[in-house]
């Protein structure tokens, strides 16, 4: 029996399989996990699924695990997802496979629900395209289902999402021998698996057509055609009760599509249709939609904002249409020409995008009442956990009041970006960085060099005249992996201190000021920690004698005594004070300007599945610093996927982006200690997936980091007005254009210049403050 999908010892984030170094683990299923993670000898992102110990010890089936693996990446159709290899390393078994930055379909339904027919018939179509394909290179899936259907955004407003199906190496008859099956065992997952499997009589292309069908009925209907509470219950409607009517589910849709889905769903094989293509067709011939028909018509009592296609560890979301006639807006529609960055490193800086069930039935995985009917259901893992985002908002640019305003909503998950005009007029320059696309930024406190923090090392630029930056020289880290990380500068301006593997890197500034070699100083690190916790930003205390890391991986923040550090030259784990647990994921940091306190942002509450709502944490700063787990004053939600933290100067507001709300909010630091009621007192949409926020114009603006990761509209900057958000007023003033990604931001001293990460194209950005608004 193949029950949970184990992992092989010492696989896991941080460790490296086949030349891939494992990032994060996205997703997890009966038979694999999978992880996002990057092929050192190319270069680029993939989702590698390791399979589980019990199949890889089977040696009949590793054998036909590659070899099925080799079949279907064979196949030439471009909805099956392209395999680059499989095989065996280290009694490791694993298949590396396209990195799919959307979607599943599964994901979608369970946040939107029932989908538009356009767009599920779309979606059908091209999984029938991708069977078919298969059916006649003699391969049947098995295991069809909206979780194995991932979506790539489309190619523009109103187009549909790019199908791939997934799993097919995994499907057809690897497990079929070898002692891994056997009689009265069936491939497959219950809500969509064939009658004819379940009784395990031989299967064809037919199978999958059926499985299809369910899904298809899923799409269109919220839940599979023979949902029900019990194990048994579904299996014996799948083997004898005629489908439920669709129609009468969905009004809107006409009666035809019944006889359609009953043809598809017959218990006969030989009364099924002929292809899967076939159905296809009749289906959205049933429906009345053509082919890349935009389904802007929803089912009734679900919002006309449908626009967001489920992902993986996340999902992304496709573009939203401009009303006819008119230009998209600058935080919806990408710029003419531009060229589409590689996301997928980006997106789960941000974390595990599993997320909330959205109201899904419970999913029957009973051991028991599995192994009473002596049935084996495997579950396929994945090809990825992914963002399922909620497709509305909250409505307006900003929403409530001052300090005095009433209670104000958290804005939920959502995918529409606000309205804005592009800001002209704005100075600007962008240099490209040595070392690859940068991630954390700062500026040194003499104004004349800023350290930008790549992939593997942290590039020195020299500010120049007007708004010039020029790379001096790179600095190796020595801890990875670094991947994504930020960084800060003690207040002194002696040291940069940079997130890295399990802890920070320490670097001497005036020395890779000067371009010495001897710039890099040493390493803290979390004792105990297996794989890579992913440290990912850095904060120093305002006497600099302590500095806190998150480890999103870990779910914890680190404390570390960065003054014993440096004095007694005590690296590694001999300055480690201690953690504070804060949810799952922790990402942001920032200390208040007082030094009392330290806020935190996590992406989530807890680990879910799917995209939920994150929480900001409140901390006592000398407690911290002195006794860890006991620091934590007051959590309170903060939107979806919280991402990053800034304080104003005068310690009274926080503000925090919710990057899967696409929202910036403001907290009252007073009401937040206080435990949290009534707490946020401001909200305003900005752009796509905003990020990194900095406080500007003596606190006058706020500038956003609008990275769009999810590939729906512009990268830039959102500027936003503090006085007006905090009024209740339209607090957005516009839009600057940005390279591909923009991530972290800081301001050079003495200087009105903003520099950005733009992490997408492997640019610094510098920004003349004094020309925005």
């Amino acid at each position: 029996m193949v029950a949970g999908a184990g992992v092989p010892g010492g696989v896991g984030p941080g460790s490296r399989v086949a030349g891939y170094l494992l990032v994060e683990q996205v997703g997890a299923g009966g038979m694999a996990v999978v992880f996002r993670a990057l092929d050192e000898r190319l270069g680029r992102v993939v989702a590698l699924k390791v399979l589980a110990p019990a199949l890889a010890a089977d040696e009949g089936f590793r054998q036909r695990f590659v070899r099925e693996s080799r079949a279907a990446a064979a196949v030439d159709d471009p909805h099956i997802i392209p395999v680059f290899e499989a095989g065996e390393a280290g009694g490791v078994l694993f298949i590396a496979m396209r990195f799919v930055a959307g979607g599943d379909a599964r994901s979608l339904v369970g946040r939107a629900g029932p989908l538009p027919a356009g767009r599920a018939a779309e979606i059908v179509s091209q999984v029938a395209s991708a069977l078919d394909a298969a059916h006649a290179r003699g391969l049947v899936h098995r295991d069809v289902k909206p979780a194995n259907m991932l979506l790539d955004p489309g190619g523009g407003a109103g187009r549909p999402d790019h199908v791939y199906l997934s799993d097919f190496g995994l499907s057809k008859g690897a497990l079929q021998g070898g002692g891994l099956t056997g009689t009265g065992v069936f491939l497959g997952t219950l809500d969509y698996v064939a009658p004819e499997q379940i009784e395990g009589r031989p299967v064809d292309g037919r199978a999958d057509q059926y499985a299809l069908a369910c899904a298809a009925f899923e799409l269109l209907a919220g839940v599979p055609p023979f949902a029900r509470d019990e194990a048994m219950a579904v299996m014996y409607a799948q083997l004898s009760e005629a489908p439920p009517s669709l129609a009468g589910r969905r009004p809107d849709l006409p009666g035809a599509v019944d006889g359609v889905l009953g043809r598809a769903l017959a218990k006969s094989p030989g009364d099924r249709y002929g292809s899967c293509r076939e159905f296809a067709d009749a289906l959205r011939a049933a429906l009345g939609v053509r082919p890349w028909d935009s389904g802007e018509s929803v089912a009734p009592g679900h919002p006309a904002t449908l626009v967001a296609a489920g992902p993986g560890t996340g999902s992304e979301p496709t573009r939203a249409a401009a009303p006819p006639g008119q230009a998209a807006p600058p935080g919806q529609a990408a710029p003419p020409g531009r060229t589409t960055p590689d996301r997928t490193a980006a997106y789960r800086d941000h974390g595990d995008a599993s997320g909330r069930a959205g109201g899904r039935r419970p999913r029957w995985r009973s051991p028991s009442v599995l192994a009473s009917a002596a049935v084996l259901i495997v579950v396929l893992g994945g090809g990825g956990a992914f963002l399922a985002l909620r497709g509305h908002a909250g409505r307006g640019h900003a929403a409530g009041g001052g300090h005095g305003s009433n209670l104000l909503p958290v804005p939920p998950c959502g995918t529409v970006a606000a309205p804005g005009r592009t800001l002209t007029g704005v100075r600007q320059a962008r240099t490209t960085v040595p070392g690859g696309n940068p991630f954390g930024i700062v500026a040194t406190p003499d104004g004349r060099f800023v350290f930008a923090v790549t992939p593997t090392a942290v590039d020195v630029l020299a500010a120049g005249p007007g708004l010039a930056l020029t790379p001096k020289w790179t600095y190796p880290i020595a801890t990875r992996p670094l991947v994504l990380a930020d960084a800060a500068l003690t207040h002194d301006g002696r040291y940069l201190l940079v997130a890295a593997g399990n802890g920070i890197d320490i670097l001497s500034v005036p020395e890779a000021e000067a371009g010495a070699s001897s710039a890099t100083v040493g390493a803290l690190a979390v004792p105990g920690v297996s794989g890579y916790g992913r440290a990912l930003d850095v904060v120093v205390s305002p006497d600099d004698r302590f500095a806190f890391v998150t480890l999103q991986f870990r779910n914890v923040m680190a404390v570390f005594n960065l003054a014993d550090a440096l004095a007694k030259g005590a690296f590694g784990t001999a300055a480690y004070v201690g953690s504070v647990n804060l949810g799952n994921q922790p990402v942001g940091l920032a200390v208040a300007p007082d030094g009392r306190w330290i806020y935190a942002a996590s992406l989530a509450r807890r680990k879910a599945q799917g995209l939920s709502e994150g929480m900001l944490t409140v901390m006592s700063l000398p407690e911290a610093e002195a006794h860890p787990s006991s620091s934590i004053i007051a959590q309170v939600t903060a939107g979806c996927g919280p991402a990053r933290v800034a304080v104003s100067a005068d310690g009274r507001t926080v503000w925090v982006t919710a990057r899967d709300s696409d929202y910036l909010l403001a907290f009252s630091a007073a009401r937040l200690r206080a435990g949290g009621a009534r707490a946020l007192i401001a909200r305003v949409r900005v752009g796509q997936s905003p990020i990194g926020l900095l406080l500007a114009g003596g606190g006058s603006r706020v500038v956003v980091a609008d990275a769009n990761v999810r590939g729906l509209g512009a990268d830039n900057l959102a500027v936003v007005s503090v006085p007006d958000a905090l009024a209740g007023r339209p607090a957005l003033l516009g839009y600057v254009p940005s390279g591909a990604l923009p991530r972290e931001l800081a301001v050079v001293p003495g200087t009105r210049h903003l520099v950005i990460s733009d992490n997408g194209s492997a640019q610094v950005q510098v920004v003349d403050l004094g020309t925005l608004p």
